[in-house]
C-alpha cells in the first residue's frame, strides 16, 4: 500500500514534535509564574496560567522549546527570545559527551563546538522517550565532520554508531553535514549516539539535532526508511558524498543497506529520478574518471544495470525511461545514471554497498534529484 502525506514542514514542527509537560501538567506553580500571572492576568486566579511547550526560534537561529525561565534554568538550557506572549523564554538545550536527555528538540554538540575537536575519545549521548506516545526520533546532522574512511571504505579512525533503536543504522564517518536519519524506538529502550574518534583530526566537529516524533504523527517515517522526504522535489546524496573523491581511497562507506523514501503527495502518482548536474555526481562502483590534481579530465562514464551490479548499487522498483520504455532491471551502478521514472508506490530508493570498497578507488558516491509526477502525466526529457 502507498502512503500519502501533505508537505508542510511547519505543520510537522508544530503538530508532530511532542510538547514537554512538567509534573503539574501545563501549570507552573512556582513563585516566578505566580508573579507573571498576577502581572499579566490580574483577574485570573493564580495557577491557571498555562502554555504549550512548543517549538520556537532561539539564539543562533536554533530551534528551542518554550519554557518558563525557571524551567529553562533547571534544564541547563540557554534562554534568549521570549515566547508565549512574554510569559516564557525560548530555551535551546545543548548536551555533550556522557549526557542524556528526556526532553524534545535537543542538540548533541562536540566539546568546544564550533571549534574542532581533535582528541581521541568515545563520546556518547543517550535519548530517552519523553512519554509512551513517542515512537521515533529524527536525527539531523546540522554539522558532522569526521575523519574519512580508510582505503577499504571502513570507518576505522572516526565512527558514528547508533544503538538501542529498532532501526538498522549503518556506521557513518566522513562529511555528512546536512544529512538526516530516522530511528525507531525499541519499546522503552533508550537510543544512544556514540562518536568514537582516534588520532589527530583537527576539523572534527558535530552539532546534531534530535527531535522526538509521536506514534500518530503523519510525518513519522515509514518502517524501513532510514531517510524520509516529504516534498515534491528534492536532492538526495549518499552518506559522505563529495564532489571530489580522494585519489587514493573512496568516499563510499561499507555495509550500506538502507531505504531513502519520498512521501507520496496527494495529486502525484509517480516520481522521476535524475543524476544531479555536474561532474562525478554518480560514481557508485569502479570509478573511471581520470584524475589530475584535485580535478578530473575525461571520463569513461557509463551506467550499468542488472547482473553487472552485484557489489554496490541503488535499487528503484518498476523503472521506465521518460519515453515510456520499461527497463528489465531495477539495479543501477557504474559512473552514470540515466534519468528514469517509476509509478511503483511507495517511493523508495534502496542503497547497497558491500563490505570492502578497495576495488572502487576514487568513488564520490551519488547526488540525485527527485521530482514527483502529477497523476496521469509523465515528464519527458529531451
Amino acid at each position: 500500500m502507498g502512503f500519502s502525506f501533505v508537505s508542510f514542514r511547519t505543520v510537522f514542527l508544530l503538530v508532530c514534535s511532542v510538547f514537554n509537560i512538567d509534573a503539574a501538567g501545563y501549570f507552573e506553580n512556582g513563585t516566578a509564574l505566580e508573579r507573571t500571572a498576577k502581572q499579566f492576568f490580574p483577574f485570573f486566579p493564580v495557577g491557571v496560567v498555562r502554555f504549550e511547550n512548543g517549538i520556537c526560534t532561539g539564539s543562533g537561529s536554533l530551534d528551542g522549546t518554550c519554557y518558563t525561565r525557571r524551567q529553562c534554568a533547571d534544564f541547563d538550557g540557554i534562554g534568549s527570545t521570549s515566547c508565549a506572549n512574554g510569559i516564557g523564554v525560548c530555551c535551546v538545550i545543548q548536551r555533550s559527551c556522557g549526557e542524556s536527555t528526556q526532553l524534545n528538540n535537543t542538540y548533541f554538540v562536540s566539546p568546544g563546538f564550533p571549534t574542532g575537536f581533535a582528541a581521541s575519545s568515545v563520546c556518547t549521548y543517550t535519548i530517552q522517550k519523553i512519554d509512551p506516545s513517542i515512537c521515533q526520533v529524527r536525527i539531523d546532522f546540522l554539522t558532522l565532520r569526521l575523519a574519512q574512511p580508510n582505503i577499504m571504505g571502513v570507518c576505522n579512525t572516526d565512527a558514528l554508531i547508533v544503538t538501542g533503536g529498532a532501526s538498522n543504522v549503518p556506521i557513518l564517518c566522513g562529511e555528512n553535514t546536512g544529512q538526516h536519519i530516522y530511528v525507531d524506538f525499541n519499546g522503552n529502550t533508550s537510543i544512544t549516539i556514540s562518536i568514537r574518534s582516534s588520532g589527530l583530526f583537527a576539523s572534527r566537529a558535530w552539532n546534531i539535532k534530535v527531535s522526538q516524533i509521536a506514534c500518530n504523527c503523519p510525518y513519522r517515517a515509514p518502517s524501513g526508511c532510514l531517510q524520509f522526504y516529504n516534498t515534491t522535489t528534492g536532492t538526495v546524496t549518499s552518506f559522505n558524498y563529495g564532489s571530489v573523491a580522494p585519489q587514493n581511497g573512496t568516499r563510499q562507506l561499507v555495509n550500506m543497506n538502507y531505504g531513502i523514501c519520498v512521501a507520496t503527495i496527494r495529486g502525484f502518482c509517480g516520481i522521476q529520478w535524475a543524476q544531479t548536474a555536474g561532474t562525478m555526481t554518480f560514481t557508485v562502483s569502479d570509478n573511471t574518471y581520470t584524475f589530475i590534481g584535485d580535478g578530473t579530465i575525461g571520463t569513461a562514464a557509463a551506467q550499468q544495470t542488472g547482473a553487472a551490479c552485484t557489489a554496490d548499487f541503488v535499487v528503484i522498483p518498476g523503472p521506465i525511461l521518460p519515453d515510456g520504455t520499461a527497463l528489465t532491471s531495477d539495479r543501477f551502478c557504474g559512473n552514470a545514471f540515466v534519468t528514469l521514472q517509476t509509478f511503483s508506490q511507495p517511493f523508495v530508493m534502496t542503497v547497497v554497498t558491500n563490505g570492502d570498497e578497495t576495488g572502487d578507488m576514487g568513488n564520490a558516491g551519488f547526488s540525485m534529484t527527485f521530482t514527483q509526477l502529477s497523476c496521469g502525466m509523465n515528464i519527458f526529457v529531451g
